[in-house]
């Protein structure tokens, strides 16, 4: 269970441009900063939004609701501002961290997006608690639920991330979200230690396709802000999943039994959004309204 301290706030902006590992998108939603998860590979550990918060407390400790992001977000979708936008929610902070039980900003923020369909939409969790909102997602075009779900071993997933739900659950809500007709996504991201043919059985059912990713790709400095999630593996007996190349073997065994369509890679995988557009493709121009700070 997470004992993060809570810090609710007011923000000034609620959509963020982006770049980089998202420029497939043309902006982040985060109804959240911190973190209740404690996952060992975080990248988000090594990022300012941890180094520079004005807690002085270590990532996973603190999380901070934007209470005002509901309200935010239909200000921006009322002058026109969701129509062209491609939306990542979210980046840093899962959408359904365990406040949002509680607190409803996510959900606030569905609401919005149910009156102001933006381009396109990828909701990123590793939560369960997706599926309560299968009301709002139904009436939502052009969205994604994207689930990650990074190994099969349940001893892998427990010692990586221990205050995060287990995976049957997982698999359970990406079934049902699939049943109601949203369209999934598994987030393989990092890939961590599995049986790949196991665990592409326990996906086949219940996600259209499959985004992989591994620790030197992913975290955007080719594996050294996942150091420590590195270790902790090779301290674990596995050596051979801390190397660069790890992932390509239990790719191609995705690929093979899931299909190679529904297996896609990294950044162009995350950035090809229900067809909308492709990562390749040059992002429209950004209306100036947008936050550069995702942290204010």
């Amino acid at each position: 269970m997470s004992s993060a301290s809570v810090f609710a706030r007011e923000a000034r902006s609620i959509l963020t441009r982006t770049g980089g590992y998202l420029r497939g998108f043309t902006h982040s939603l985060q109804p959240y900063s911190g973190c209740e998860f404690s996952c060992a590979y975080c990248y988000v550990r090594e990022l300012a939004v941890q180094r520079a918060n004005p807690y002085g407390l270590p990532w996973s400790s603190w999380i901070a609701p934007k209470l005002n992001a509901p309200t935010l977000l239909r200000r921006d979708a009322e002058r026109g501002c969701l129509d062209c936008a491609r939306i990542f929610c979210s980046s840093a902070t899962d959408p359904y961290t365990p406040l949002e039980r509680k607190l409803r900003l996510t959900r606030g923020c569905l609401e919005v997006m149910t009156e102001h369909p933006p381009e396109a939409l990828l909701l990123q969790t590793r939560s369960p608690l997706v599926v309560r909102d299968l009301d709002l997602l139904a009436r939502i075009p052009r969205l994604w639920a994207s689930m990650t779900l990074c190994t099969d071993d349940e001893r892998v997933r427990r010692a990586l991330e221990p205050n995060a739900p287990g995976t049957k659950t997982r698999l359970q809500a990406l079934g049902q979200l699939r049943a109601a007709g949203i369209r999934t996504q598994a987030a393989v991201a990092p890939l961590l230690p599995c049986d790949p043919a196991r665990l592409a059985e326990q996906l086949d059912p219940v996600v259209d396709r499959v985004v992989v990713d591994d620790f030197f790709r992913g975290d955007g400095a080719g594996g050294r802000r996942s150091r420590g999630a590195l270790a902790q593996l090779r301290a674990m007996g596995f050596a051979r999943w801390t190397e660069p190349g790890y992932a390509d073997e239990a790719i191609d065994v995705l690929r093979r039994l899931l299909g190679e369509d529904r297996v896609l890679l990294s950044s162009e995988g995350f950035g090809a959004v229900g067809g909308v557009g492709s990562v390749a493709e040059r992002p429209r121009a950004l209306p100036r309204w947008t936050a550069r700070d995702g942290s204010r």
